[in-house]
């Protein structure tokens, strides 16, 4: 699912994150496909468009979302060596350039170290004003990956993201403490909708499926109902 960079959620965050002049950000979740990639990569659009240089970093490696370099391109007229990647969204022609050490598994054991890690971030900040860090879910602490509490604690600041209707609340909760637990910085919760429609899009549904009323009629209700103001409060 591809977030606008516009959205007026990805802007608060921008600006909160431009107010506490944070300069690496990680972002997870409880568990596997809340949302994080995509808002991780709303959120480094963002930072591009406001003209700074943002790596995007892909620590997920048992759901990368990061496509390389070497399958878009020519191998035959690319350095082998080249370790760049790119996430593309067609529908929205929007392409990303970020980094990736799934394919090598000394680094990634290396960065299992929060020292070695917190190095590695200092030496992306030479080049990058910020860095974007997608990592694993809490829930997800195996030897293929680096544990996002390591992760978090090597960051300026961490996002949590909560897929609402879905995460349970204990689960929230034992995130919260492991966060706690290993020193990482939590800034904020950002909790995801996309399973919970907002009431006047369900109002406008059961409209629609009330076949029985003109056409007219079901057009003047939408519009009501999308253009009240009571109903788009945000609960």
């Amino acid at each position: 699912m591809k977030i606008p960079s516009y959205q007026m959620e990805i802007e608060d965050i921008f600006l909160f994150l431009e107010q506490k002049k944070y300069h690496s950000i990680c972002i997870t979740s409880s568990n596997p496909r809340e949302g994080v990639t995509s808002i991780a990569q709303a959120i480094t659009e963002r930072h591009l468009l406001a003209g700074y240089r943002t790596l995007l970093v892909d620590l997920n490696f048992q759901n990368p979302s990061l496509i390389p370099l070497t399958e878009l391109i020519n191998k035959s007229n690319i350095d082998q060596h080249l370790d760049s990647y790119l996430t593309y969204d067609a529908h929205n022609k929007v392409g990303l350039l970020g980094t990736s050490l799934m394919n090598n598994k000394a680094h990634i054991i290396e960065l299992r170290q929060p020292h070695n890690l917190k190095l590695k971030i200092a030496a992306w900040l030479l080049e990058f004003d910020k860095i974007i860090i997608d990592a694993s879910p809490l829930s997800q602490s195996t030897l293929h990956n680096i544990p996002a509490h390591t992760v978090a604690s090597c960051c300026d600041g961490t996002i949590l993201i909560v897929l609402s209707g879905q995460t349970q609340q204990n689960e929230i909760k034992d995130a919260i403490e492991k966060l706690t637990a290993y020193n990482a910085h939590l800034i904020g919760l950002v909790f995801n909708d996309k399973l919970q429609p907002h009431i006047k899009d369900e109002i406008c549904r059961e409209i629609i499926r009330c076949t029985f009323l003109p056409e007219t009629i079901t057009t003047k209700l939408i519009h009501f109902i999308q253009h009240n103001r009571f109903l788009s409060i945000l609960v």
